[in-house]
């Protein structure tokens, strides 16, 4: 409990916390409440998914946001060799990862669920202040909750295992800003449909695929989340012992 709370304590005063949350805050108000409510397009007023799509669009853009405070929260120890206080703090070293990847987990959910129902609300508000009505909006809520909620910690937990394999922070922002597009984008001129059972690839299909969309995917949201949590358990096990096996220097 000693350790968790010494992590809970890190990600509060780190100053990139607050600050990436700011930015994020400011980037969901201007494109949910001015681009997507006020100045809402006719074709989106009478489209029953505008508001799922809000939501969707909001997460697919700040979650990547998110994994910086991850990265952050892991590489600033090694940054500034704080993290030799944290290893002989305690009796053993997976005691400090566990609590890494716990607190990274609640942030992670709960950065994921304040801006997926800010998003939506601050669409709605700004369409009923300019006096437009949106149509009946059709929200499979339970099917979305997941599929939300799951792109958004994984997005962010794939930043702190990349941080947590190269503790470097440099390299660490570079391959993190990297891997999702480029790295993924070249793979798929080589393995073509393959490319699904890449980790971001089939984060996004968890996001925005359907199960009846198998023939165009190649994969459901189920089996998306399988292949991403197999990249995920094996990036952290190999984590876990260069953690235990690695100088702290």
């Amino acid at each position: 409990m000693n350790t968790l709370k010494a992590e809970f304590k890190k990600l509060l005063t780190v100053r990139s916390t607050y600050f990436i949350l700011l930015i994020v805050l400011m980037i969901v108000v201007f494109f949910s409440f001015y681009i997507n409510g006020w100045r809402i397009n006719n074709i989106d007023l009478h489209d029953p998914f505008t508001l799922t799509n809000d939501i969707t669009g909001a997460i697919r853009f700040v979650s990547f946001f998110g994994g910086f405070s991850a990265i952050f929260l892991i590489t600033h120890e090694y940054r500034y060799n704080t993290i030799m206080y944290s290893l002989t703090s305690v009796n053993k070293r997976s005691k400090v990862l566990l609590s890494k990847i716990i607190v990274i987990t609640v942030y992670a959910l709960l950065f994921t669920l304040f801006f997926s129902s800010l998003a939506p609300l601050l669409s709605n508000w700004a369409i009923h202040l300019h006096h437009l009505k949106l149509v009946p909006q059709s929200i499979y809520y339970k099917t979305l909750f997941w599929h939300v909620l799951f792109y958004g910690w994984g997005y962010i937990m794939a930043g702190a295992v990349i941080a947590a394999l190269i503790r470097n922070q440099v390299a660490a922002l570079i391959t993190y800003l990297v891997a999702p597009g480029t790295i993924e984008v070249l793979l798929y001129l080589w393995i073509k449909n393959d490319v699904v059972y890449l980790p971001f690839t089939a984060l996004q299909i968890v996001l925005t695929g359907h199960p009846d969309q198998r023939v165009t995917v190649g994969i459901t949201p189920f089996h998306a989340v399988l292949v991403f949590m197999g990249y995920l358990l094996v990036s952290w096990a190999v984590a876990w012992v260069l953690f235990l096996r690695r100088d702290a220097n």
